[in-house]
């Protein structure tokens, strides 16, 4: 048995990656943790990819900022590794690797798709929105952000898609007490959008996302709701949750934005149309038939991947090795809520535990000390994270819970002390 504690490098500080660092630090009290971050802050997925309006799920943080404070565990932000630290450089100094970095891009539609037509991921869409400084949304030709106009579509029927259906079709009051970002709200319109189109390519009862998520989202007071596609056979809480909202049939006066349905449907083509939009072609599996709608943007929630440069940083042989490991998304796909990442984060915890305990992993490294001096001069502690948390709680207005710094320069000042509350 082992006596000496393993020194170990976390490569991302969203929930898996904190979750994988507590259970560890239960483990070994003594052991040396650094938790690494592209970006100035930590939590990643908490931080940008909960909906802003959950603040329910959010308040995790709570916990990981109790373990941020503890002496042998460091926070690292903004050293990207690949562009700051090499990988290999990394696994020289840590008895373990553990990568828990995600998968940050969204899917792509494998249909053909125009170039000039206005196309949103749906990550892209609620990172923007939940303030994330690098949020990839469509710009103009005087490089300002577009706006989404009247009429969307929305790809998708998991809790992504609800996600994003449920942000824009939201007024500011239904807001309070959230952290969404109010300049990127203005600068897409989200009030000036009047019709969602949801189009799914499963049957209501295959849909993917929650029945809770879904009755939040038609439970909306300011929401219409009408289905197309819902099959005889379709008898699950999705279905019926539908055909009562569709029933309901709002009066104009309250129901500001119309909210459809369309199931069994298949995206054939996206293209675009002078003069008129995003025109999408697509295949009723119902009836056998295609169907053409323009739209203003198309929002695609199909899913999560990462991209090709993030895979020549972090190439995948690179995965394999006794002291390297992955947790999270990364290990088995973009699927599953934040309590699922805890329940992989504690199975990756303990084949580290019995790899140690076997003898396949020595605590030979030194850690952080061996490469502190790689890092760059402008990373960010956890007492720089600390200033740039007051910072943004401090500037909110009383209608909302935090108003997070959209701009990694302005971050870096803030977190070095170089820049005051105005």
């Amino acid at each position: 048995m082992p006596t000496k504690f393993p020194t170990i490098a976390i490569v991302g500080s969203g929930p898996s990656g904190c979750y994988v660092t507590q259970f560890l630090n239960k483990k070994w009290p003594e052991s040396q943790i650094t938790i690494f971050e592209a970006l100035p802050v930590p939590y990643g997925l908490v931080r940008y990819g909960v909906a802003a309006d959950h603040q329910g799920s959010k308040a995790v943080t709570q916990q990981f900022e109790r373990l941020l404070e503890k002496e042998t565990i460091e926070f690292r932000g903004n050293v990207a590794v690949g562009r700051d630290i090499s990988f290999v450089k990394l696994t020289d100094a840590y008895d373990v690797v553990v990568l828990a970095t995600g998968l940050n891009y969204d899917a792509t539609l494998s249909i053909p798709l125009a170039p000039a037509a206005q196309i949103i991921g749906a990550g892209a869409l609620l990172k923007a929105l939940n303030g994330h400084p690098e949020a990839n949304l469509p710009v103009d030709a005087n490089g300002e952000i577009r706006r989404l106009g009247k009429h969307i579509a929305v790809i998708g029927s998991g809790n992504v898609a609800i996600d994003a259906l449920r942000m824009i079709a939201k007024t500011d009051d239904a807001l309070a007490g959230s952290d969404i970002s109010d300049e990127i709200r203005t600068k897409i319109d989200t009030a000036g959008v009047s019709n969602i189109t949801l189009i799914s390519r499963s049957s209501a009862d295959e849909a993917k996302c929650d029945d809770s998520m879904m009755a939040e989202l038609i439970a909306l007071p300011n929401v219409n709701v009408s289905v197309k596609g819902l099959r005889e056979t379709d008898v699950g809480t999705i279905a019926q949750m539908l055909r009562k909202a569709q029933a309901a049939d709002k009066a104009e006066t309250e129901a500001q934005v119309s909210l459809k349905f369309i199931f069994n449907e298949v995206p054939q083509s996206i293209s675009y149309v002078e003069g008129f939009g995003t025109e999408l072609i697509s295949h009723s599996k119902n009836t056998d038939s295609e169907s053409s709608r323009i739209f203003d943007s198309i929002i695609t929630a199909i899913g999560f991947t990462n991209s090709a440069e993030s895979n020549q940083i972090i190439p995948q042989e690179n995965f394999e090795g006794d002291s390297i490991y992955r947790v999270g998304w990364l290990r088995r796909g973009a699927n599953g809520t934040v309590a699922e990442n805890r329940k992989d984060a504690k199975a990756v915890t303990t084949q580290i535990i019995e790899d140690f305990e076997s003898g396949k992993i020595k605590a030979v490294k030194l850690g952080l000390a061996s490469v502190v001096r790689d890092l760059p001069v402008n990373h960010v502690t956890y007492e720089g994270w600390k200033r740039i948390d007051h910072y943004e709680q401090a500037s909110a207005k009383s209608s909302r819970c935090r108003q997070k710094v959209p701009d990694l320069l302005m971050m870096l000042r803030i977190a070095h002390g170089q820049h005051a509350m105005s």
